[in-house]
């Protein structure tokens, strides 16, 4: 039997949660709203940078993400637009290729899927208890 994962809807503050998370502390990877992007998104007071991000790709418009290991404009991956700048390559990432990518991740199987179930699990946790009970 095979089955699918179809992403059906994100939140902003699911939006924010991802780019926040994998932005904490990681090497390789960066975040930015491009210049045509961010011209159709208004920028609101003491804004944070992932809640702006959030209300542009809920806006229907891209964010870049950055590969900050990439070494030239040969190396890139997978099948996103992208674009050497002259210490990355940056990637076009809209709303509906973060829902891909989720499902993709989801229906992988092996470690990334055990690793998702145990997160929704802990999620579920917190929603139910307040708190991850059974770690």
């Amino acid at each position: 039997m095979k089955t699918q994962t179809v992403v059906t809807d994100i939140t902003h503050d699911d939006l924010v949660n991802l780019i926040a998370t994998a932005w904490e502390g990681s090497n390789w990877l960066g975040f930015d709203i491009p210049l045509k992007s961010g011209s159709h998104v208004p920028k609101i007071e003491d804004e944070c940078r992932e809640d702006r991000m959030a209300r542009v790709l809920l806006a229907g418009h891209s964010i870049l993400v950055k590969d900050y290991y990439a070494e030239d404009e040969n190396d890139h991956y997978g099948n996103l637009k992208h674009l050497w700048r002259k210490d990355c390559m940056a990637y076009e990432l809209t709303l509906e290729d973060i829902k891909k990518g989720i499902g993709r991740a989801i229906d992988s199987g092996g470690y990334i899927r055990d690793y998702i179930n145990h997160w929704a699990e802990a999620v579920m946790q917190w929603i139910v208890f307040g708190e991850e009970i059974y770690g």
